[in-house]
């Protein structure tokens, strides 16, 4: 497992460099979401998913939902996949899968209702792990096509 300081690292996209213009990641998949709370929960239900496929030894499926993961994972430019290598976003979508590994979440906050105009938000989640429960802030910006990314989760009160 990662150290909370190299989980911050990987979680914080703010000025991510550029690199390849497109998806990298082989699902054609949508960047981003039409709302803030469904960027988080194509997320959220992605790392619920790949925990059970790799439980169930299913690692296509697994990687198929890190994939998901990265498609809402970005900055006001796109998906992090368009400014990473495959292998790179690989990595750090496994990394928040196993550092993240709820057994259920809730969004516990909606975004700020002027979020449209200041064009980023902040969504509190709470996670559940057996008795365990966490709350973690995610930062999202509107970016491409007016589509809403994940630009930071919060680790602080995390332990990956």
């Amino acid at each position: 497992m990662p150290t909370k300081e190299e989980a911050a690292a990987l979680l914080g996209l703010s000025g991510c460099g550029g690199g390849s213009s497109s998806n990298t990641m082989g699902m054609d998949l949508p960047e981003g979401s039409a709302s803030p709370e469904q960027a988080v929960e194509t997320f959220l239900d992605a790392v619920l998913e790949s925990q059970r496929a790799k439980a169930a030894g299913e690692f296509t499926e697994a990687d198929e939902a890190y994939e998901r993961m990265a498609s809402v994972f970005g900055t006001e430019n796109g998906s992090i996949s368009r400014s990473y290598s495959h292998d790179e976003v690989y990595n750090r979508m496994l990394v928040l899968a196993a550092c993240f590994r709820p057994s259920a979440y809730r969004i516990i906050t909606q975004p700020d209702p002027r979020a449209w105009q200041a064009k980023q938000t902040s969504v509190t989640v709470e996670f559940r792990r057996g008795q365990e429960a966490f709350a973690l802030p995610f930062r999202l910006v509107l970016g491409k096509n007016e589509r809403w990314f994940i630009e930071q989760i919060d680790v602080q009160n995390i332990t990956c």
